[in-house]
């Protein structure tokens, strides 16, 4: 009896087909589990360097409202100071005039001319203090002024971009932001799109602050230092105050008057005697007595004192301005972890993620801060170190 053969080898085709179609299936997956993780890598990429150009922007905006207030509050210090000198030269010359009349008075005479010696030796050590206080103060606002200068010349787009691009780098360093030679290699509407805003916003950071001169920013500064003023009872007082005594006596007022005309260069107090007497309707003008009048000056201390002569603002008429600043991170297709099967090969595009961040101008709210009041808004200025960097919560990828 004979048996039969039994076939073999039959089902390894299909086998191997269904090896193939696995392969094939589980490749796919692979290369769309690689793209998307590889996007995620570069919108992460994008959106950090965005925030750090944000960032280093809003620093640097703050560094100058700081250093804006900074040389305020130095020459309202010079001021306060030439205010004092004129003071107490006051109150010399008149122990001096007193000592005069009362030399000859027994010990009356005596302890005048005592008290005059020690008014003597503080005015010349309060001059002495001013030949050195007012100087250094000059110099701490050049100072003040070149690190300003600093600050502009870093913001130039150039070191923005170069922060961006490092920040890139961290994430992977394949990937580049705002490249010429990736973004040469996008659909041509998108790249059009995307190189005019970098043309723009290459220009924007740069030009969005300028220096002003107290000469030609519409007594802006004046205006500042005189809130300054206001926002200080002592400094009011004794700078563009009356600061001194007033006494009534019977159809007679006396009072010792001093002032110091506010200004942006220079400062020059005056301090006098004056008298007044009562008319029929009312008080008369206030008169000196006699030619005596006792005054400083800042220049006199310091030939070279400018005050705040120069300073950055925010460009033309600022009102809610802002800026914007975008970081287009790109990978090349060739730089993906895929794998390559059944002539598979990387597009000519490569992975590109959008981002955008804002720097803006915005009034911190709180106990802390002083209330402007319903209906009233603080503009975009660089006197209030209040710019914050905010990431834009859309981002685009292509």
């Amino acid at each position: 009896m004979l048996l039969s053969k039994r076939p073999r080898g039959q089902i390894a085709p299909v086998a191997l087909f269904g090896v193939l179609i696995s392969s094939a299936v589980l490749t796919v997956m692979f290369n769309t589990g690689q793209k998307i993780t590889e996007r995620s890598q570069v919108a992460n990429a994008a959106d950090a360097a965005a925030y750090s150009g944000a960032v280093w922007t809003a620093r640097h905006l703050n560094f100058i409202a700081y250093t804006n207030r900074a040389m305020i509050a130095n020459h309202l210090a010079v001021g306060h100071f030439v205010s004092y000198v004129s003071w107490v030269r006051y109150i010399n010359d008149s122990i001096e005039a007193i000592d005069r009349v009362t030399q000859w008075i027994p010990y009356v005479g005596q302890y005048v001319d005592l008290v005059e010696q020690i008014s003597a030796q503080v005015r010349d050590a309060t001059e002495q203090a001013a030949d050195i206080s007012i100087p250094a103060m000059e110099a701490w606002n050049t100072n003040i002024r070149a690190a300003q200068a600093e600050a502009q010349a870093s913001l130039a787009f150039r070191n923005v971009q170069s922060l961006m691009d490092q920040t890139g780098r961290t994430y992977d360093p394949h990937i580049r932001i705002n490249d010429g030679d990736a973004l040469s290699r996008m659909p041509e509407e998108l790249q059009a799109l995307l190189e005019t805003q970098l043309m723009t916003q290459s220009a924007a950071v740069p030009t969005f602050i300028q220096r002003y001169t107290t000469s030609r920013d519409s007594h802006s500064m004046q205006q500042l230092v005189n809130a300054s003023l206001r926002g200080n009872s002592d400094l009011r007082r004794w700078i563009a105050g009356e600061r001194g005594w007033r006494e009534n006596l019977f159809a007679v007022q006396l009072r010792k008057r001093g002032a110091t005309p506010v200004g942006v260069a220079d400062w020059r107090a005056e301090d006098q005697l004056q008298f007044r007497t009562r008319g029929v309707f009312g008080w008369h003008r206030w008169q000196r007595i006699g030619d005596r009048v006792s005054s400083a000056s800042a220049r006199e201390f310091d030939s070279d004192y400018s005050g705040v002569p120069a300073y950055y603002n925010v460009s033309g008429s600022p009102r809610d301005a802002s800026l914007r600043i975008a970081a287009i991170a790109t990978k090349s297709q060739a730089n993906v972890a895929t794998a390559q099967l059944l002539g598979m090969t990387a597009t000519g595009h490569p992975l590109a993620v959008a981002a955008i961040a804002s720097v803006e101008f915005r009034r911190p709210r709180g106990s802390a801060f002083v209330s402007l009041g319903e209906r009233r808004h603080e503009y975009a200025n660089l006197f209030n170190p209040f710019w914050e960097a905010k990431l834009a919560p859309v981002t685009w990828s292509f």
